[in-house]
C-alpha cells in the first residue's frame, strides 16, 4: 500500500533530485538586484564611460560565464551565427560607450540565444523605469500589446487605467512607423521564439523605448482605431505599466471562482511563493468548494504564469488531479558548475540524465477531482508552468486549451546570474535542459490539444471559446 508518509518521503527526495524551474519570463529584464540596490546602480553608471578596454573585458566575462554555465548551446542557439555576433561586437568597441550604449550592443544577442532562461540584461528592470520617470520626467504613456511582425495594440494607459483608445493598432510613433520601431527593439530581446520575444516585449516596451529611442516629453502617435486614422498627441507618463507582470499580491496570482453550476475556474498565476502553507490553504479551500459545488468542469488557467517552483504544483495542485504515478521529465542534460561540483563530477562536466523517480497519485485523495480538466495556456506560460503543462498533457490529466505555440516544450532551467565587472550588466544563463515526460525534440513547442483564439484585450472570451466548443462536442 502507498502510504501518505511514503507520498511525502518520495516528493522531498524529487524536490531535492529535481533542479528547480525557476521564474525568468517574469523577469523581465533581471531578478537578482532588489529595485532600491538596482536604481542605486542605475543611477551611478548610467552616464558613467567605459574605455574600450574594459567593455572588452566585459565582452570576455560574457562568452566565460555562458561557457562555463550552458550544458549545450545547439539546444536553442547556432553556435557559429553566435559565434560571428560576438566578433562583430568586439570589433565594435574601440571607443568609450556608456552601459546603455554597451548593452545596446550586446543585447543584440538575446534573439539569437532562442531561449527566455538566457539573456543580457541591464540591472532591474522596473529600478530602470522609475529612475527615467525620475530623471527625464516620464516615459511611454501606454500599455502596448506586440506581435511578431510588430504591430502594437493599445491594452490601456500606462499603470493599467482603461484608455479611450483600448484595441487601437499604433501606426506611428513620433514620426517613425511603429512596426519598425518595433522590430528594431525585438532585435534586442531575448526569448524562446519570435512570438514569445513579442509578447514579452509588450510589458517592457517604455524602458526598451527609452533605452534605444530616448525620453521625450511628449509623443505624437498616429493610431487605427475603429476603422479610422487618428493622430493623438500624449504627455510622457509618470506611471510604469503594468500588465503583463507577475502580480504582487496572493489574490493577483490566485484565484477561484464558479463559472457555472457545472464549470469552475481555477488562476495559477504563478508557481512562486514565499509562504508555501499560503499556496495549500488555498488549493485545499478550493476543490473542497469544487467539490461541494458539483462541478463536473475544472479550467486552470496559466496564460500569465511565468514559472516558479515545481513543487508548487507537485505538492499542491497535482494531489487533486493525478489518477496515475507522473514524473516531471524524462532526461536531460546538466552542466556541472563550480557551486555544485564534486570529486564524482568536477566544474565543467556536462552529464546526461534520465529521470526515474515517479511521483504516485494520491487516489484515496478525498477531495480528487475527477471530472474534464482544462488548463489555458498563452502569450506568457513558461518555465515551470511549462512544466506543469507538458504532465497534464502527456499523462491525460488535462487538455490544453489555446491560441498558439510559444515556447519550447523542452525547456531549460537552473538559470544562474552573473554580473559584467565594469558595466554591471545582468547575465542570465541555464545550467540545464529538460525533457518533457513523453520525450519530444528541441524545437518541439507546448501546443493546444484545442487551438482557440484568445483576445489579449478580452481574456474571458477564450473560456467562453473554450465551453462553446465542449457543447459542441459533447463532452461532459
Amino acid at each position: 500500500m502507498v502510504t501518505t508518509h511514503h507520498i511525502q518521503a518520495v516528493k522531498r527526495a524529487m524536490r531535492l533530485a529535481l533542479p528547480h524551474f525557476v521564474i525568468t519570463g517574469a523577469c523581465l529584464l533581471a531578478c537578482s538586484l532588489p529595485a532600491t540596490a538596482a536604481t542605486t546602480v542605475q543611477a551611478s553608471t548610467a552616464n558613467t564611460k567605459l574605455s574600450p578596454a574594459q567593455l572588452k573585458a566585459d565582452l570576455q566575462s560574457l562568452q566565460d560565464f555562458i561557457a562555463a554555465t550552458h550544458p549545450d548551446i545547439s539546444h536553442s542557439a547556432d553556435s557559429q551565427q553566435l559565434q560571428q555576433r560576438l566578433t562583430q561586437i568586439a570589433a565594435g568597441l574601440n571607443s568609450a560607450m556608456t552601459v546603455g550604449e554597451f548593452w545596446l550592443q550586446a543585447a543584440q544577442l538575446n534573439p539569437l540565444f532562442n531561449d527566455a532562461h538566457w539573456s543580457i540584461n541591464l540591472p532591474a528592470a522596473e529600478a530602470d523605469v522609475a529612475a527615467l520617470i525620475h530623471t527625464a520626467g516620464g516615459v511611454f504613456p501606454l500599455e502596448v500589446h506586440m506581435r511578431s511582425d510588430g504591430e502594437l495594440t493599445v491594452l490601456a494607459q500606462a499603470g493599467g487605467a482603461s484608455s479611450p483608445w483600448q484595441g487601437a493598432t499604433i501606426q506611428r510613433i513620433n514620426g517613425i512607423a511603429a512596426a519598425v520601431l518595433s522590430r528594431e527593439l525585438l532585435a534586442l530581446r531575448h526569448g524562446d521564439t519570435p512570438m514569445n520575444r513579442a509578447h514579452l516585449l509588450g510589458p517592457a516596451f517604455q524602458l526598451f523605448y527609452a533605452k534605444k529611442l530616448g525620453t521625450p516629453a511628449q509623443f505624437k502617435l498616429q493610431l487605427e482605431h475603429q476603422g479610422k486614422l487618428q493622430d493623438v498627441t500624449l504627455a510622457a507618463s509618470q506611471k510604469v505599466a503594468v500588465l503583463g507582470k507577475t502580480g504582487a499580491t496572493f489574490a493577483d496570482n490566485f484565484s477561484y471562482r464558479p463559472v457555472n453550476a457545472d464549470t469552475a475556474y481555477l488562476k495559477l498565476g504563478s508557481f512562486y511563493w514565499e509562504d508555501d502553507q499560503a499556496v495549500a490553504a488555498f488549493t485545499k479551500d478550493v476543490f473542497s468548494k469544487i467539490q461541494a459545488s458539483g462541478a463536473k468542469t475544472l479550467i486552470i488557467d496559466v496564460r500569465e504564469n511565468r514559472g516558479g517552483n515545481d513543487s508548487v504544483w507537485i505538492e499542491h495542485v497535482l494531489p487533486y488531479l493525478a489518477d496515475q504515478a507522473f514524473r516531471v521529465g524524462s532526461f536531460g542534460r546538466k552542466k556541472v558548475i563550480a557551486s555544485r561540483a564534486s570529486e564524482a563530477e568536477p566544474a565543467g562536466l556536462v552529464v546526461d540524465m534520465e529521470y526515474k523517480s515517479w511521483f504516485p497519485a494520491d487516489l484515496k485523495n478525498p477531495l480528487r477531482f475527477q471530472g474534464q480538466v482544462f488548463v489555458l495556456i498563452g502569450r506568457r506560460s513558461y518555465s515551470s508552468a511549462v512544466q506543469f503543462s507538458n504532465v497534464m498533457q502527456d499523462f491525460g490529466f488535462a487538455k490544453l486549451v489555446g491560441e498558439g505555440s510559444y515556447v519550447r516544450s523542452r525547456s531549460t532551467g537552473g538559470i544562474q546570474f552573473h554580473q559584467l565587472p565594469h558595466s554591471k550588466l545582468e547575465i542570465i544563463v541555464p545550467r540545464f535542459w529538460l525533457a518533457r515526460p513523453s520525450g519530444g525534440s528541441n524545437s518541439q513547442l507546448l501546443t493546444p490539444d484545442w487551438l482557440l483564439p484568445d483576445d489579449v484585450n478580452a481574456p474571458e472570451a477564450l473560456i467562453a471559446a473554450l465551453l462553446a466548443k465542449q457543447q459542441a462536442s459533447g463532452q461532459p
